[in-house]
Order: structure tokens, then sequence, then C-alpha cells
């Protein structure tokens, strides 16, 4: 059985594969979610992974003709995993597999930890042209599917792209009407702090801990229970906490 703090603390050489396929959470007090924090060298392994996981994708299309050759990557979520992911797939060694050329689209969902809005809208437009291409929507996670289906369907009605693949790190649900690359699976309850979102994390859910009971202590164990490097706790915790 491999333990929580021991793969959030480890190096390179001793990241468990299988732990981080179908990682688990940590409970902390005046909460019902749990929490799973991904270091950064981590984030950086699972983006190569995934990155084998589309190269496959690539060669067993040479034939089909339904290789992807763009990828839009939904800010903000999608950004970090898509520049991992550009440094894979940007470039090509084999003549068969295009180059992916790699833009962005902002969509907003969440308003903060599980608190999905009532539905996804468009922040930040298109970037690059998609009209008649096999394109990869790149997420950092597929949770109710609602940014999937919205994302696919402005692609396909209004840009003219001819298919959707959803490539992300990890699915809460799967998404039946499109193809998707991942690497691993999360349970429902759990939210998942990627490297670009630990402050917002920290700074959204302290303030709900305190307001649940939790004291300045409290929420300091909860976040060295997570994970957090202590620098941010330093940084961010007090002024958070003591935040009307």
């Amino acid at each position: 059985m491999f333990s929580y703090s021991e793969q959030i603390q480890c190096h390179d050489e001793h990241i468990e594969p299988e732990f981080w396929k179908e990682p688990f959470g940590v409970d902390v007090e005046y909460d019902t979610l749990k929490f799973l924090l991904i270091p950064d060298h981590v984030s950086a392994y699972i983006a190569a992974r995934l990155a084998h996981k589309v190269y496959r994708y690539q060669i067993d299309n040479i034939s089909t003709k339904e290789q992807i050759t763009h990828a839009v990557m939904i800010t903000m979520g999608g950004l970090l995993p898509g520049v991992l992911l550009h440094d894979h797939l940007a470039w090509t060694l084999n003549k068969n597999i295009p180059p992916i050329e790699f833009g962005t689209m902002g969509v907003k969902y969440y308003a903060g930890p599980g608190q999905p809005l009532d539905q996804p809208r468009i922040i930040h437009p298109l970037s690059i042209e998609v009209e008649d291409r096999v394109v990869g929507v790149v997420e950092d996670l597929v949770d109710l599917g609602g940014t999937a289906r919205f994302v696919s369907q402005y692609l396909m009605e209004e840009r003219k792209a001819r298919k959707i693949i959803l490539i992300a790190p990890y699915l809460k649900k799967a998404v039946d009407e499109m193809d998707v690359i991942f690497f691993g699976i999360v349970p429902k309850d759990t939210w998942i702090i990627t490297p670009r979102e630990r402050v917002e994390t920290l700074i959204k859910r302290v303030p709900f801990w305190r307001d649940h009971g939790a004291t300045l202590q409290d929420c300091q164990n909860n976040l060295r229970t997570i994970g957090y490097p202590a620098y941010l706790i330093d940084t961010y915790l007090r002024a958070t906490y003591e935040r009307g």
C-alpha cells in the first residue's frame, strides 16, 4: 500500500506509477472534500506518460488520417498540462506523425473547490483556427464533463472542427460522446491541487474552514496534512485567515 505523504514528498526516482494512476486524497478537519496535492515533478511525469498515449494514438491513426494536428489548452486548468505536453508533441522525429499546433481558449466552470457554475462560459476567445481539423482539447481534469461537452460543441458547431479528442491527466467521470486520452482516475470527492493552483486553493479553502470553526492552528495542520510547503503556509495562511 502506497502512503500519501511518501508520494507527495518523493523524488523523481521514487514516483510510483500505480499510485498516481488511481491516487487518493487525504481527509482534513472541517471539510467534506478530500485533497490531493500534485508535486511539480509528478506533473511533469504524468505529462510525459500522457504524451506517450497521444503519440500512440497518432501512430494508430496514420492510415485513418484522423491524427491530431491542433491542440486547444483550456485556461486556466489546461495551461500547465498543455505547456508540458507541448514540449513532447509540438515537434516530431517521425515523418508520419504531424507536429501539433497549440493554442488557447478561456472557459470558466468553477467558482472554487466543489463549486461548479450553472454553465460554462467563454472568457478568452480561441487563439487558433481549427476548421476541418482533428483537435485535442487539453484540460487538467474531467469532472462533471460540462466543460468538455461545452467546448466540444463550440469547436464543432461554431468553429467547424472535424473531430474533438479530449486530453487530460485525470478523469472523474467518463465522457461517452467523444474520445478521451487520459492518464488516471480520481474519486469524485477528491479535489486535485495542481502546481498552478496551490495559492488559489489555500485562499479559497482556509476561510471555509475558519467559518466552520477551525482555528488558525487547525488550518495550518490541514495544509500540512495536504502537503503544502512551509514557505506557502508562512506567506499566505495568516493573512488569509484574518481576512474578513
